[in-house]
């Protein structure tokens, strides 16, 4: 049997203090001075062990489904009930695209039947303003070894949208075994074929989108997720912060004024109305599983802001896996011009009305650790079709997932896909809309940028942000 040393599992250390102090009498100080790091090493993993021990019961999971969510924790679940047999996990899956609702309601009636829920870093603000969710300090300082160990693997950039508010200094409310952002994918031999070189800029996208696209043989040059509402919100983002742009004139007191109907925001709407004559015909109603099947089946060559995803480089989805490549999404070509792409991931929360905290703290715990805790732990959640959070794995696993480079390109340059407020979500569904009216001929650009400012400075008047 392998021992807790064996496998690399972190323990919180005791206090040399407390135990000098204990055992001064019996002359266990002198000795504690002698071979100090071994005695607390040996107490520090017994203490590991009768923590684990008094952690039972079920833990129900709210979780989205399918790829990336629900099949990685499935995946870790046999190797986390071998170590924690007295604790039951209960996935409990939703399709992703009603997450962020059902969570909503179900955080807001304080209800008692989830122990973890595992849902998009967005909702943060919202969750945090309702009270919802379990301040994990407590329980990090459990284990300060595992603690720092996560701190520094998991980037800054997204440890911080897991805190209230979303600042490195921030209250952590939330861990994260899932890191995303928004990458290229193209079709390298299609790239090759027309001596085409992935494009850095936004002109050079459309270029690229027109030499490819090819209706009669159903090829197109140009795939995103624009479907109505919040995705069309969040790719018109996309391009918009590539120009400099921001949502805001400032965040904060004085400010939240909106800043669409600008240069930058202008520019964003002019550039997709340019690739639009090259967009897969799906493109208008499309999502990330759209998207993806249109990669996969051939039709869609090139995809310039699109979310990161295991499945494209899976020999049992795509034919096409050897040769769907990954690199960081095009810049605006002007002056104030910046790659830019958006920050995702989904992160886990212990609800405060949970009964059940410490069995839900190991198993958040497990999802989100790495090679020190366990190296299977890492391997079964990219096997599982997880993309992690964590740097190291990413560098470990590109071999097998050629994306996570794209991943780990764009992670320093990524910014929030929304701004961390409780209102983001309201403010992504009107700036959607109206890209989506552009897109279909309804309205020109001025009339639509004048109509998001309009519509969110009403969004954030109502919520009292302007005094």
């Amino acid at each position: 049997m392998r021992t807790d040393e064996e496998s690399g599992s972190f323990e919180a250390p005791l206090s040399r203090r407390s135990l000098l102090s204990a055992g001064a009498a019996g002359g266990l100080g002198l000795w504690l001075l002698a071979d100090g790091g071994a005695a607390l090493a040996a107490a520090s993993r017994k203490s590991a062990a009768a923590a684990a021990a008094a952690a039972t019961g079920t833990v129900s999971v709210y979780t989205s489904a399918g790829q990336r969510w629900e099949l990685p924790q499935r995946a870790v679940l046999p190797l986390f009930q071998k170590k924690f047999p007295d604790i039951k996990v209960n996935l409990r899956p939703l399709p992703h695209s009603e997450a962020v609702t059902k969570v909503q309601v179900t955080m807001a009636s304080k209800s008692t039947a989830y122990d973890v829920v595992f849902t998009d870093y967005g909702q943060w603000p919202a969750l945090a303003k309702l009270g919802a969710m379990t301040d994990l300090k407590p329980f990090m300082d459990r284990d300060p070894r595992w603690r720092d160990d996560y701190l520094k693997d998991v980037p800054t950039a997204i440890n911080k949208l897991y805190r209230a508010p979303a600042t490195p200094s921030g209250k952590l409310f939330g861990l994260t075994p899932d890191g995303n952002a928004q990458i290229v994918y193209y079709r390298a031999d299609q790239f090759e074929k027309a001596g085409i070189k992935v494009p850095k800029t936004w002109p050079e996208a459309i270029e690229a989108a027109k030499e490819l696209t090819d209706a009669k043989r159903k090829q197109y040059g140009f795939i995103t997720t624009a479907r109505r509402g919040g995705f069309a919100g969040w790719t018109f983002w996309a391009v918009m912060a590539s120009y400099g742009g921001k949502w805001f004139d400032k965040e904060a007191p004085g400010g939240w004024h909106p800043r669409f109907n600008t240069e930058a925001g202008f520019k964003a709407l002019e550039v997709l109305g340019k690739l639009m004559p090259y967009a897969h015909p799906v493109t208008l109603n499309a999502t990330d599983d759209e998207a993806n099947s249109a990669l996969a089946n051939g039709s869609a060559l090139y995809a310039p802001i699109e979310w990161g995803t295991s499945i494209l480089n899976n020999k049992k989805f795509t034919k096409y896996w050897a040769v769907i490549r990954s690199d960081l999404p095009p810049r605006g070509e002007t002056k104030a011009g910046v790659h830019r792409p958006l920050m995702g991931g989904l992160g886990m929360f212990i609800p405060t009305w949970s009964k059940n905290k410490d069995a839900a703290w190991e198993w958040m715990k497990w999802c989100c650790s790495g090679d020190k805790t366990d190296p299977a732990i890492g391997r079964a959640w990219v096997n599982g079709s997880g993309q992690p959070a964590r740097v190291s794995l990413l560098k470990k696993y590109s071999n097998i997932r050629p994306y996570f480079n794209g991943l780990a390109k764009a992670y320093p340059y990524a910014v929030s896909f929304v701004s961390i407020i409780p209102e983001a979500f309201t403010i992504s569904d009107v700036i959607g809309n109206e890209a989506t009216a552009v897109f279909a001929g309804q309205k020109d650009i001025e009339d639509a940028l004048k109509a998001m400012d309009k519509g969110v400075e009403k969004i954030m008047r109502d919520a009292g942000y302007y005094k």
